[in-house]
């Protein structure tokens, strides 16, 4: 462009405006003079160049070879689906290089054993006259017939059961006494005890007592198989619901199924690619739902624009080869730029330090990668097989460019520019509000629908158990050079940090060796050991001054020291009065790292709440980092797109306020309670924390979809006539009806996910569902051309020394 913004010179990189190549709805007034025959004129038409035209030709020439390479990878990929749930993993949200994980490991060194536990939640028949109770000697009995086929080494890396004694285990026996938990202990990761929860259950024996196995492995491995479930349900409803919609798009049969049979084969292989990902690395469960939204929504879209603009093509009178050409020249090309958008946004996942929205990021990143290259070749290649048969089998009749409504509706819009804008911006802000009273939280099993066993046994233990005595947080200390705890100078030094331990506010117990009952003073600690020490090795009883210590009170002193005790190392078992999950446990984690440990000894903190506070330090402290990066490098890209600076600026702006929509939404339904019934969800006052980032990383490269290609009509008018208000009109005329088409879908398939069985699945595709909605309606329809027509010329202003180092991207 020249230093004036009015009009572009000749040496504009766009080719020069040619019949065939400049549809009529885009405001070339020559295209209304020409018959169709000058228009179909293969003589009178410039040649498409530039790569994107030679991707066309390449499609078009060898059409059959590019079909047969797709229905194999098909095959393939639908074969690899069958089995794509047995590889993939639950969890993946902790930090391996957080001081929780750090401290876990370091735990597991020493003390030789795992900290990755299942609860098995016992409870007497309901249906029976008189229910066995927890402090019936029946019941434990019961239990111990469940248990008996659980036993270390039963189970891999299962080492130890904890479980209701006849003689009692008060931690373990809920505040009523109605029910009772047995915990069990591996010496494994999350992600490999989630492969034995089938074993588990099946190990159980039948007694007259109910069991629910619960944990988060449990929940993991009931969540894999629901989200298989789910994703065939909400593809069962979503495509036929998105052909029925295609066909009032299109008109005709043929022409809505290409955008199914595009956007369906590159899901399919996406996720057969998936698969084979999940062989040779941990794959998030998540990955595939997130993976089936997103490419559902974008395959589907990215080849509806292709169709649209064929079919344009062949209105205006050009051949199947020129408007295969044209199409992939000039939608290819927005879709290139589109899905890099769209591919930038879900990468910023991976910036994050969590397996599983890694694992997510790559997944949406392969899918944005394969709807594009499906959009490029594969639907160009049917395109060029059906030719003119694209508008067989009319259902209704439709305009296939811009149409009078749009038309009208753009020079409305572009008439009252400042009215449309008040009035975008006053919705936005109503439909945003909620924001600011977001409350986030932890996935759990309450992600589960109510049936679930996993979700049955968490609600029980949330219900019945204090969750800060049944899992503490380990404080662990330690030492080099080795040495025994219960060295006299030692215990001493354990015992008033122990002290200091009890005292942290939040704090509700501590279990150790240097704090159980009677253990007031050091030196009562001191000489208790010095007596007790020696018959953990015998198992027999011993005196200690005139109290006597039985032979069971030494077998359970050993099990602590067992787990509690290592060579150079001392665990407290830190209970908080809090949930484990909670915000107010996350602070009390704060105090205790705070907390200065003994001379020559080190601090580490590994447990549930440990865990909490890392995960919400390492997701909500780069956040701002990813949020930074997206918008810089798609704003880039728009400037490199529309030559412009301004424009972007609409665009990165109006996308962030499509995602603070989008969050309102997820706010005022999910965090409120309202419409559980419908939506089938348990309400627990807060958003999973996980939902804000993911609805940022996909929405803001999903919208700039519609930004993407409603500027790039704009920019295409805007060099033809250099008349700014016309290229807004233009624009808007000619991209209006593909882009709400295209929302339209997207809401229909986003939605279907509303109504799977994983809450954390419903809120994202509520979320994507409404927002894009909103951002169709209210920002690409009013709020761009509307801003657009204000800034009037200088919308397509761009400094000079800029446009000049800048590469050219119009390669058509």
């Amino acid at each position: 462009m020249n230093e004036s913004p009015d009009r572009p010179t000749e040496q504009s990189t766009a080719a020069p405006a040619t019949d065939c190549d400049t549809p009529a709805c885009c405001g070339d007034e020559r295209s209304a003079g020409n018959g169709s025959a000058s228009n179909g004129s293969a003589s009178g038409c410039t040649p498409q160049r530039g790569p994107f035209a030679a991707i066309g030709r390449f499609a078009y020439r060898f059409r059959w070879f590019v079909l047969g390479v797709w229905c194999v990878a098909f095959v393939l990929g639908l074969v690899a689906t069958f089995y794509l749930g047995d590889v993939l993993k639950g969890g993946g949200f902790e930090d391996e290089g957080s001081p929780s994980q750090q401290a876990a490991a370091l735990v597991e060194e020493r003390l030789g054993t795992g900290f990755t536990t299942m609860q098995i939640v016992f409870s007497g028949d309901a249906t029976a006259d008189a229910p066995l109770t927890a402090g019936d000697p029946a019941f434990a009995e019961a239990m111990e017939t469940a248990l008996a086929g659980l036993r270390p080494g039963s189970i891999p890396e299962l080492t130890q059961v904890i479980a209701l004694t006849p003689d009692g285990a008060p931690q373990l026996v809920s505040d009523d006494g109605a029910t009772a938990v047995a915990v069990l202990v591996f010496d494994a990761p999350k992600y490999e005890v989630q492969q034995h929860v089938d074993e588990v259950r099946a190990a159980l024996n039948t007694t007259a007592l109910h069991a629910d196995v619960t944990g988060e492995p449990a929940a993991n491995s009931d969540i894999a198989e629901a989200s298989v479930r789910d994703l065939r349900v909400a593809e069962t409803y979503a495509i036929p619901i998105a052909l029925v919609a295609l066909v009032f798009v299109f008109g005709t049969l043929v022409a809505a199924a290409m955008p199914v049979v595009g956007g369906g084969m590159a899901v399919t292989v996406s996720l057969g690619i998936l698969y084979l990902l999940a062989l040779a690395f941990d794959v998030s469960i998540y990955a595939m739902n997130v993976l089936s939204l997103l490419g559902l929504a974008v395959g589907i879209d990215y080849a509806l624009f292709i169709v649209a603009r064929f079919r344009e093509e062949l209105s205006n009178g050009a051949s199947v080869e020129q408007a295969v050409q044209a199409t992939v020249a000039h939608a290819g090309r927005s879709v290139f730029y589109s899905g890099l958008a769209v591919a930038i946004g879900v990468l910023g996942l991976v910036f994050f330090p969590f397996p599983a929205l890694q694992t997510v990021g790559t997944a949406g990143a392969l899918v944005v990668a394969l709807s594009v290259l499906s959009a490029v070749t594969l639907l160009p290649a049917l395109l060029g097989i059906l030719g003119h048969r694209i508008d067989r089998f009319r259902i209704v009749r439709v305009h296939p460019q811009g149409g009078p409504f749009w038309k009208r509706w753009a020079g409305l819009v572009t008439k009252r520019p400042i009215v449309f804008t008040v009035l975008a911006v006053a919705l936005i802000a109503v439909v945003a509000w909620p924001v600011s009273i977001m409350r986030t939280e932890m996935p759990t099993a309450t992600a589960l629908p109510a049936e679930a066993e996993s979700r049955r046994g968490y609600e029980a233990l949330v219900k019945g158990f204090d969750l800060g005595q049944l899992s503490p947080n380990s404080v662990a200390l330690t030492w080099e050079g080795g040495g025994s705890a219960f060295d006299a100078e030692r215990l001493v030094t354990l015992s008033n940090f122990g002290r200091q331990l009890e005292v942290v506010p939040g704090v509700s117990r501590v279990t150790s060796i240097v704090t159980l009952p009677g253990m007031q003073a050091p030196l009562a600690t001191v000489l208790f050991w010095q007596a007790a020490e020696p018959a953990l090795e015998t198992g027999e009883a011993v005196s200690l001054a005139g109290i006597e210590i039985s032979a069971e009170e030494i077998a359970q002193l050993k099990q602590l020291v067992d787990i509690t005790v290592g060579d150079g190392i001392v665990v407290y078992q830190v209970a908080t009065v809090a949930p484990p999950s909670s915000a107010q446990a996350s602070e009390v984690i704060e105090r205790l790292r705070e907390l200065q440990p003994p001379e020559g000894m080190q601090l580490a903190i590994a447990g549930e709440s440990a865990t909490r506070t890392d995960f919400f330090s390492g997701l909500y402290d780069r956040f701002p980092w990813v949020i930074g990066a997206v918008v810089a490098v798609t704003f880039v890209i728009l400037v490199l797109l529309s030559r412009s600076i301004l424009v972007p600026v609409i665009g990165a702006l109006t996308n962030l306020a499509t995602i603070l929509m989008a969050w309102g939404v997820i706010v005022f339904i999910f965090q409120e309670g309202r419409w559980q019934g419908v939506l089938g969800y348990t309400s627990t006052g807060a958003v999973d924390a996980i939902i804000p980032i993911l609805i940022f990383c996909i929405l803001f490269g999903v919208s700039m979809d519609y930004e993407v290609f409603l500027v790039a009509r704009m920019r295409e008018a805007w060099e033809r006539t250099g008349d700014a208000d016309a290229s807004v009109t233009a624009g808007l005329t000619c991209s209006g009806r593909v882009i709400v088409s295209a929302a339209a879908l997207v809401v229909v398939i986003a939605g279907s996910f509303a109504f799977t069985s994983i809450s954390i699945t419903k809120q994202l595709g509520l979320g994507v569902a409404f927002a894009i909605l909103f951002d169709a309606l209210l920002i690409r329809m009013m709020l761009v051309p509307a801003s657009t027509r204000l800034l009037g010329r200088s919308a397509w202003w761009i400094p000079p020394w800029l446009d000049r180092v800048l590469p050219r991207l119009h390669f058509d």
